[in-house]
C-alpha cells in the first residue's frame, strides 16, 4: 500500500484531487464541518495510500453522500460527516483502502435505498461483505430489544470469523456515535452507554485496541453515571499540577540515567483514564480520595533486550513494590498485548506505575488486531493472527440454534471478559473467564466431573465453592458418585458452559418430576370419577366426551388444558374430588354430545367460548383491558379488582400493579382471541423529513394493521416523535408492525408505548 517514490503525486496535486471530490458531493451533504472532516481524513490516508487508492476512496465519498441525500445527524449536521469521521478513526490505524471505502459506505444499506448487490457491483464484493456485516437487522420481528441486540451481534460475529475488519469498522462507528451522544434523549444516552460498557469496550479490549477501549469507556462512563464521572474528573484535575510535577521529576531522573548508559528511549507521563480509576475504586473498595497510584509513566525503546535493561535501571532508582510486577513480554495477554509492568515507590513516596515496551509493542497495544492486519503479509503472520482470533469462532459455536439470551450470556461471560489460566494436577492448562470458581473448572474438565463435584483443593488446600480462581492456581476437583449439582451453583458459576450444564441437569430433574406429578394427578382424578360414575354411566360417555368435559373445567378454572389440571392435582395445588364432581356435572347436564366438543381442544360452550379473558372463579364480572399498558394476546397478564369498574387486566410487569397488594390481584388468562383485534401503542422517533409520517402510516398498513390515531411533534435537533395507536391481533403481530416501521427511511427508534 506504500507509495512508490517516483509515482507519488505532489502536495499540490493531492490538495487539488481532495478538493475536487468535495466539490462533487451534493450541496445537501456539504458544509464547512464536512469539508474540515474530509481534509483531516485526506491528510491521514495520503501518507500511505497510492493515488489510485485515493481516487477509489474519493468515489466512495461521493457515492455515500449522494445515497444519504437530505439525511441529517441528530446534531443537525449533514449525515456524511459521520461516515467521514468513522473512516478517519480507521485511518489512524492505517487500514487498507477497502476498509476505508466500507467505512464511508457503512450506513448505506441500513439507512438508504442502496442494496448490498449495488455496493458490490460498484466497489467490489469485498466492500459489499464488510458493509453488510455492520448493517443492523431491520426486517425481522423480535420479541424484545435484547433479542434484537443479540441477533445483530451474532450476525457481526459470523462475519468477523471470516474478516476481522468488520468489527474494526463497527468499533469506529460506535466511537464517533459516542462522541455525538449528547444530541440524543437522556434515556437513549443511558441505554447506548450501558451497551457500550457491556459489549463494545470489552470487545475492543479483547481485540487489543486499547486506544479505542479507553475512548469508549470514558465517553460511556460520562453518560451512564455522570455524577461519578464528574466527581472523579474534578478530584483528578485538582491534583493534576502536583501529579505532573512528580511525573516530570521522575522523567528527568530516569532520562539522565538512561542517557548516561547510551540508551535511546521515549519517556512520557501516562494519564489514567477516568473509567479505569472507577474500576480500581470498585475493585479495592476505595474512594477516589484514597487512591494514590494515579501516577503512571511509559517508556518506549527499540528492542526487547533494552526493555529488560531499562527495568533493571528503574528498580535501582526506585524501590519496587512486591507483587506488582508483570512480564507480558514473556507471557503475552490473549489479546496480543505485550509490555513490562512494574510499580515502584516514586520520587514523592507515592506508588508510580511504569510500563516498558518496544515501538512495535506500543503500536500493537494501541491498535491490536488492526496492527496485525497491517503486518499480515506472509502465511506465518496470517496463521498467527487466525490462532489469536480463535475465540471469535468459539463465540458463535452452536450456530443459529442458540437462543438470543443464551448467546448474549456466552458473549458476556466467556468472550468479553479477561481470562484466568489455571492448571490441573497433571499440568494441563485450563483457560476460564476471570472470576471463575472451582465449579467452572470442574465443568471445564468434563460434565460428569461437574455433576459429581463435592469440593476442590487449590494449591493443596481445601477452598470454598465460591473461591475465585487466580492465575497459576493448581486445582484438584473432589468428586463422589453420590455428588450432585446444587441450584446455588448458578450464583457462583461464571462460565456459560458451567451455567448451561447446571441448568440442563435441573431441567431434566424438573421434567421427570413434572411427568410424575402429571401421572399422579391423572390417577387421582380417574379414581374420583370412577367413584362418582356408575359403570353404566361411565360406559355411556365416550373418552372424547370425558376429555371435552375435562377441558371445559380446565378453561373455567383458568388452565390451558386437562393436563394442566392433572399437574395441579398431582402437585397438591388442587383437589381431585371437586374436579371430578364438576366433570360429572357437565356430563349429566347434556345429552352426552351436544355442546361438548369431542376434539379434546376445549370445553366452553358457544356462549362461554366467546370471552377473550378468562377469570378464575368469577362469572359475569365486568372485565376490561387497562389503558396504561395496553396488553395484547401473548402478554403475561394479571387482573386487578377495582371497586367500581370490575376487573382491569394489566401486563404482569405494568408499573401500576407492581405495588398493589396481592389480595387485589386475580389470576386471569387469555381466552378466545381468534379473529379479534386489540389496541396497541407504538412510539416512533426519526429524522424529520417530508413524507415521514406518510411512509410510517403505509408501513403500518403493509403490516396488516390499522392506524387509529397519531400524535406527532418535533423534539429538536431535526428529529420528530410520533405516538401511534394501532390495532393488532397479538404480540407477535405487534412486533411484526414494529419491525416493518423500523425499515422506513430516517426512522431511528421504534418501541412499544
Amino acid at each position: 500500500m506504500t507509495n512508490e517514490t517516483d509515482k507519488s503525486p505532489s502536495k499540490r496535486e493531492l490538495i487539488s484531487l481532495r478538493d475536487s471530490f468535495m466539490g462533487r458531493i451534493p450541496m445537501s451533504q456539504r458544509s464547512v464541518t464536512v469539508k474540515f472532516a474530509w481534509q483531516e481524513l485526506w491528510s491521514k490516508v495520503s501518507h500511505y495510500l497510492s493515488k489510485e487508492e485515493l481516487m477509489e476512496l474519493g468515489e466512495a465519498l461521493i457515492f455515500a453522500a449522494e445515497a444519504h441525500g437530505e439525511q441529517k445527524r441528530g446534531t443537525g449536521e449533514p449525515y456524511i460527516i459521520h461516515c467521514v469521521y468513522v473512516a478517519s478513526i480507521l485511518a489512524d490505524m492505517k487500514m487498507d483502502v477497502k476498509t476505508m471505502e466500507a467505512a464511508l459506505l457503512h450506513d448505506c444499506i441500513e439507512d438508504t435505498v442502496v442494496t448490498k448487490e449495488a455496493l458490490a457491483e460498484r466497489f467490489g464484493e469485498e466492500v459489499g461483505v464488510l458493509v453488510d456485516g455492520v448493517t443492523k437487522l431491520g426486517k425481522l420481528p423480535f420479541k424484545s430489544f435484547e433479542d434484537y441486540q443479540a441477533e445483530n451481534l451474532r450476525k457481526m460475529f459470523l462475519v468477523m470469523a471470516k474478516d476481522i475488519r468488520v468489527v474494526l469498522i463497527k468499533l469506529a462507528d460506535r466511537t464517533h456515535n459516542m462522541r455525538t451522544l449528547g444530541a440524543l434523549r437522556k434515556d437513549k444516552q443511558q441505554r447506548i452507554a450501558k451497551e457500550t460498557l457491556e459489549i463494545y469496550a470489552p470487545l475492543a479490549h479483547r481485540l487489543g485496541i486499547y486506544q479505542v477501549k479507553r475512548t469508549l469507556e470514558d465517553l460511556a462512563f460520562k453518560y451512564y453515571d455522570p455524577n461519578m464521572y464528574y466527581e472523579i474528573k474534578k478530584k483528578v484535575q485538582k491534583r493534576l499540577p502536583e501529579r505532573e510535577a512528580t511525573i516530570k521529576k521522575a522523567i528527568d531522573v530516569l532520562e539522565e540515567k538512561l542517557n548516561s548508559q547510551g540508551i535511546d528511549a521515549l519517556i512520557k507521563g501516562r494519564a489514567k483514564h477516568f473509567y479505569s480509576i472507577l474500576e480500581k475504586m470498585n475493585r479495592k473498595g476505595l474512594s477516589v480520595d484514597q487512591l494514590y497510584d494515579l501516577l503512571a509513566m511509559r517508556i518506549i525503546v527499540d528492542d526487547i533486550t533494552t526493555c529488560y535493561t531499562v527495568l533493571g535501571i528503574v528498580h535501582t532508582i526506585w524501590k519496587p513494590i512486591p507483587g506488582q510486577f508483570d512480564d507480558y513480554i514473556a507471557n503475552p495477554k490473549n489479546n496480543m498485548y505485550q509490555s513490562l509492568h512494574t510499580t515502584v515507590v516514586g520520587p514523592s513516596g507515592e506508588p508510580l506505575e511504569v510500563q516498558i515496551r518496544t515501538w512495535e509493542m506500543h503500536w500493537l497495544a494501541e491498535y491490536g488486531v488492526a496492527a496485525h492486519w497491517r503486518y499480515k503479509e506472509g502465511a506465518d503472520k496470517m496463521d498467527d493472527l487466525d490462532a489469536k482470533l480463535e475465540w471469535i469462532r468459539k463465540a458463535i459455536e452452536g450456530g443459529q440454534e442458540t437462543r438470543p439470551d443464551e448467546f448474549m450470556e456466552r458473549l458476556k461471560d466467556d468472550v468479553l471478559t479477561s481470562d484466568v489460566f489455571v492448571f490441573t494436577p497433571q499440568g494441563d492448562v485450563k483457560s476460564l473467564p476471570r472470576g471463575s470458581t472451582p465449579v467452572d473448572f470442574a465443568y471445564a474438565v468434563h460434565t460428569q466431573v461437574g455433576n459429581q463435584y463435592v469440593g476442590a483443593m487449590v494449591n493443596n488446600r481445601i477452598v470454598p465453592t465460591d473461591y475465585e480462581l487466580q492465575n497459576g492456581d493448581i486445582v484438584k476437583v473432589l468428586t463422589s458418585s453420590q455428588g450432585k449439582p446444587s441450584r446455588d451453583w448458578l450464583k457462583v458459576a461464571k462460565s456459560s458452559k458451567a451455567k448451561s450444564k447446571i441448568r440442563t441437569y435441573f431441567k431434566h430433574l424438573d421434567s421427570i418430576a413434572k411427568a410424575e406429578s402429571l401421572q399422579r394427578g391423572r390417577d387421582l382424578v380417574d379414581r374420583e370419577l370412577k367413584k362418582r360414575l356408575s359403570s353404566s354411566e361411565e360406559s355411556s360417555h365416550s373418552p372424547e366426551e370425558i376429555t371435552a368435559a375435562l377441558n371445559r373445567v380446565a378453561r373455567d378454572m383458568g388452565y390451558n388444558n386437562g393436563d394442566d389440571v392433572f399437574f395441579a392435582v398431582g402437585s397438591n395445588n388442587q383437589s381431585a374430588g371437586p374436579i371430578a364432581a364438576r366433570i360429572c356435572s357437565i356430563l349429566s347436564s347434556h345429552d352426552g354430545k351436544s355442546d361438548l366438543r369431542g376434539d379434546g381442544k376445549g370445553g366452553f360452550d358457544k356462549k362461554d367460548s366467546n370471552a377473550d379473558i378468562v377469570v378464575e372463579g368469577a362469572d359475569g364480572v365486568l372485565v376490561s383491558l387497562a389503558n396504561c399498558c395496553r396488553p395484547v394476546p401473548g402478554d403475561s397478564i394479571v387482573g386487578f379488582a377495582t371497586r367500581v369498574r370490575g376487573i382491569t387486566v394489566h401486563k404482569e410487569n405494568c408499573p401500576n400493579v407492581s405495588s398493589v397488594s396481592s389480595d387485589r390481584l386475580i389470576s386471569v388468562a387469555w381466552g378466545n382471541t381468534f379473529k379479534k383485534r386489540y389496541d396497541a401503542r407504538i412510539l416512533v422517533e426519526g429524522l424529520d423529513r417530508p413524507g415521514l409520517f406518510s411512509d410510517v402510516a403505509q408501513a403500518v398498513t403493509k403490516a396488516e394493521s390499522s392506524l387509529l390515531s397519531v400524535k406527532a411533534n418535533q423534539i429538536g435537533g431535526g428529529q420528530a416523535r410520533m405516538k401511534l395507536e394501532v390495532t393488532v391481533r397479538n404480540l407477535e403481530h405487534l412486533y411484526a408492525v414494529i419491525a416493518r416501521i423500523n425499515t422506513v427511511k430516517n426512522v431511528i427508534d421504534v418501541s412499544r408505548g
